[in-house]
């Protein structure tokens, strides 16, 4: 079968792969615990749900503005003004189907055959794809964990040529929960605005941090007049709204319409109803995250602690989101499998826990474990993990 040469070498992602996996030993009557799927356990928070539901008893189900409603990108720029102390309108956002829809939008404007976009690994498995379809090649940046797995710009310094048109950074990183201090996000947005090198900044799980850690925006670090930046955003991670569908991305007015326009063809407008939910999500503040954050604090704390009794594993705290990204490389090592991949079907099919692996990611060794569920479930799951394990010594 013939395809257009866009789709040649994009790969499925991995996520989904594993998460259509485990539905399908469940379907066998497995009792299957997935760690593998970054999607929050909590329910939607009440008045997001009153809020949809009000819409639609006020027949708001009509097609709306292709870059969203008036009401939903001030509610945005006000977010951005109040945290960052920016000088945001409506005209700097537009509104998307999730933030990996302002990603793709924002990647499709920008690059193009014969660009490099840079990459630091390990990566969230969307960016190298999307920048194929771009027509563009990702290039990767190495972070280490003996830094934390926070990006070094020299790093980027040194992989830098003609060809480079853009860096795609995310901080708090899925999958390792690396969050950037703000010494090194301004010396990268130096870097690009002297470069004249595209910043996209994925915020996604801006306020997933912990302990001391706290997010810093580009947003903060750019000037008005500044056009080499997009900020993408997402309330999925934020208030428990994934099936909701609503991103964003913050960027220069000329760039917000171009991108509008596109989007018209491609998708038209966000659901209507999602997007008044999601004004009350953003008028609400931090207020709805701040229980959520509090539960994962403590899973996060339950889950180092647990694989720090399993043979062969090793982690570092993460500052942010809800993912580990424990060293796997010794585990791999004594059960004789010879790559991540391996590792994660050994443990699906003889734990029945579904965990990603750290290729999907750009980095073999690792693997990426999701503490979006009850301790509960985490309890039986690295119970599960730590005796397979043990009995394979």
């Amino acid at each position: 079968m013939k395809f257009a040469k866009r789709l040649l070498g994009i790969s499925p992602s991995s996520t989904m792969t594993v998460m259509l996996k485990a539905q399908q030993l469940r379907d066998q009557g497995v009792d299957v615990i997935d760690l593998s799927v970054g999607e929050p356990d909590f329910d939607t928070p009440d008045s997001i749900k009153l809020a949809g539901i009000e819409a639609i008893r006020e027949n708001f189900t009509k097609y709306t503005s292709a870059a969203g409603i008036l009401e939903l990108r001030q509610a945005v720029a006000e977010k951005f003004n109040r945290e960052c102390n920016g000088q945001f309108s409506a005209a700097n956002v537009m509104i998307t189907c999730g933030a990996k829809h302002a990603i793709y939008n924002t990647c499709l404007a920008l690059f193009e055959s014969g660009n490099e976009v840079l990459i630091p690994v390990p990566y969230w498995v969307t960016f190298p794809e999307v920048i194929k379809m771009s027509g563009a090649l990702p290039k990767k940046v190495m972070t280490y964990a003996e830094d934390g797995f926070v990006l070094q710009v020299k790093r980027v310094r040194e992989q830098l040529s003609s060809k480079t048109s853009g860096v795609v950074f995310n901080t708090p990183n899925n999958p390792t929960g690396a969050v950037a201090p703000v010494a090194i996000l301004r010396e990268l947005v130096d870097l690009c605005r002297e470069r004249d090198i595209f910043l996209l900044s994925d915020e996604t799980y801006e306020y997933l941090t912990y302990g001391d850690e706290v997010h810093t925006s580009v947003a903060s670090l750019i000037q008005p007049s500044d056009s080499f930046y997009a900020v993408v955003g997402s309330l999925s991670k934020t208030y428990a709204m994934t099936g909701w569908r609503i991103g964003f991305c913050v960027s220069h007015p000329e760039r917000i319409e171009k991108m509008s326009a596109f989007q018209s063809h491609q998708t038209g407008n966000p659901t209507s109803i999602s997007q008044w939910a999601a004004v009350s999500a953003l008028k609400s503040g931090t207020d709805l995250v701040k229980p959520m954050q509090k539960e994962y604090q403590s899973r996060r704390e339950f889950v180092i602690s647990a694989l720090e009794e399993i043979p062969g594993f090793s982690c570092a705290l993460p500052s942010g989101t809800f993912y580990a990204f424990p060293d796997v490389s010794a585990c791999m090592k004594m059960l004789g499998v010879n790559n991540s991949e391996e590792l994660a079907d050994f443990l699906i099919q003889e734990a029945a826990v579904a965990v990603v692996p750290g290729s999907a990611f750009g980095l073999e060794g690792y693997i990426r474990i999701s503490y979006a569920t009850s301790i509960e479930k985490l309890k039986e799951a690295f119970s599960r993990i730590r005796r397979i394990v043990s009995d394979k010594q």
